[in-house]
């Protein structure tokens, strides 16, 4: 199947019904009160420490690539790449993901700024964080800004490719980013849950 031919057309990417948002917005909300709540640090602990069981090389070195792909610099990249395909015939669907982007990038910061989930003890991190040229350092670690701006890129994605292969790619991806920043030991995870949440489909 040709790549022209793979891609959704473009009408039938349809906005995400009203009540999907809503519902996407409402579930990141209660979730972010109750991970603020502390409601569940002993889940968190326990996820933590059974990951801290498990040792290896070819795992580290799979999370240090997924840690280094969902990075600030290769996202905004893949943004600017799908905005400009997108630009080519779906400016709304454009328009869209650019807003969705920096409004979740909005809330992500003030997340981090004020809601009070410890962070995870440095002690836990099996290897530094490989950014490449961006790096901040915030007080609060929910939610996870690797998984929020890669569940939106890349599943931005995923609904534009309609093709079995690239989606099953995308998919293991994704997941894999998730789980890496709890393998890595640099984020709760219930933070990854929360990034999670606070991205509605389409």
């Amino acid at each position: 199947m040709s790549p022209e031919r793979a891609l959704v057309p473009r009408n039938s990417v349809k906005r995400s019904p009203t009540i999907l948002l809503l519902a996407s917005t409402s579930a990141f909300a209660l979730f972010s009160v109750a991970a603020g709540a502390g409601l569940f640090s002993d889940f968190d602990r326990w996820a933590l420490d059974t990951s801290q069981q498990i040792s290896s090389r070819v795992l580290d070195a799979v999370g240090n690539f997924f840690s280094l792909a969902s990075s600030l610099e290769i996202i905004g990249a893949a943004l600017i790449s799908l905005l400009f395909l997108t630009l080519t015939g779906r400016r709304m669907l454009a328009g869209r993901l650019l807003a969705a982007f920096v409004v979740t990038g909005a809330v992500e910061l003030a997340m981090k700024f004020f809601l009070p989930v410890p962070p995870v003890p440095d002690a836990a991190a099996r290897i530094a964080d490989p950014t490449p040229l961006v790096a901040f350092e915030y007080p609060f670690p929910y939610p996870s800004g690797h998984t929020l701006r890669s569940v939106l890129i890349f599943g931005t994605v995923f609904i534009l490719w309609n093709n079995w292969i690239p989606r099953t790619v995308l998919t293991i991806t994704v997941t894999g980013m998730a789980l890496s920043r709890i393998y890595l030991g640099v984020h709760w995870i219930s933070d990854v849950i929360g990034a999670r949440s606070s991205v509605s489909p389409g």
